[in-house]
């Protein structure tokens, strides 16, 4: 039978459950959010924090690929544009040095070994195909939705606030960029002419994030929009899960990848005390 104190959180509180300020800071960063996505100037000017994290994961994805990248904002047709040059052998090279020091890292220890493995083997996979080109094209998006569940996290969790007013900030944050996402992907969806619009940005050409990811898997743009319509919805009850399983989500990351170096911390410090 387990007890209740293995369930509880260090402050009394069940995992599952939400404290007082959790609530709140979950119902004003809603009502912030439905109040800015309101009012076009101000949903004009936030939008600006969506764009920066959207080329950011663009050319953080580019750079883990071996293409280097520059994001910026784009002051000739609006948004932002990240800027690549072709690939780089020592940068993939870099990446792939940085896999093998961790396999060898985690020899001795089998459960880190499996999951470094693992996501050497995924990462091989994508490097060597075009299947990284459209991570690198559909990461801009994603790491928005990346994004709103980590601040949606910070909100719920608290962890780490050191003013009040940070977690309905959060919130706001979280709500901001999930409901704006999934109007945009709705409206592709919708609307023949948001398509049309879509397609002519950026000076025509129809080479915008979806239009890409459509071509290279063979999707209409409406199949493409409607996909992420459904990846914005998962974003609440995604983080609700690892905010209820933090703890043993925590003690699995622990025990895979943690544990091994407090072992050998642990035998480095009784080693040098008999040897005193």
């Amino acid at each position: 039978m387990r007890s209740s104190s293995a369930t509880a959180t260090t402050d009394g509180r069940h995992p599952s459950t939400l404290d007082a300020e959790a609530r709140r800071a979950l119902l004003v960063g809603a009502v912030l959010a439905a109040l800015v996505l309101a009012l076009p100037f101000l949903r004009f000017v936030f939008s600006y924090l969506t764009i920066l994290v959207h080329e950011l994961g663009h050319a953080l994805f580019a750079w883990l690929f071996g293409y280097p990248a520059i994001p910026s904002f784009d002051f000739h047709y609006g948004g932002g544009f990240t800027s690549y040059e072709s690939r780089k052998t020592i940068l993939l090279g870099l990446v792939f040095t940085g896999w093998v020091v961790a396999l060898y890292a985690y020899r001795h220890h089998r459960p880190g070994l499996l999951a470094v493995g693992g996501l050497a083997g995924l990462y091989t996979l994508l490097a060597l195909t075009q299947l990284h080109e459209l991570l690198i094209g559909f990461m801009g998006h994603g790491a928005e939705l990346a994004f709103a569940g980590i601040f949606l996290y910070r909100a719920l969790g608290g962890s780490a606030v050191k003013v009040r007013a940070e977690r309905p900030l959060y919130a706001f944050l979280a709500f901001f960029i999930v409901a704006g996402d999934a109007r945009f992907a709705l409206d592709l969806v919708r609307s023949p002419l948001e398509r049309q619009l879509y397609a002519e940005a950026k000076g025509g050409g129809d080479w915008m994030d979806f239009s890409l990811l459509g071509r290279g898997l063979g999707l209409e743009l409406t199949t493409v929009a409607g996909l992420f319509f459904l990846f914005t919805l998962l974003v609440l009850p995604l983080t609700w899960f690892v905010y209820r399983h933090r703890e043993k989500l925590g003690e699995t990351v622990h025990r895979v990848f943690l544990r091994p170096w407090e072992e050998r911390a642990g035998s480095a410090g009784s080693g040098s005390l008999s040897g005193g």
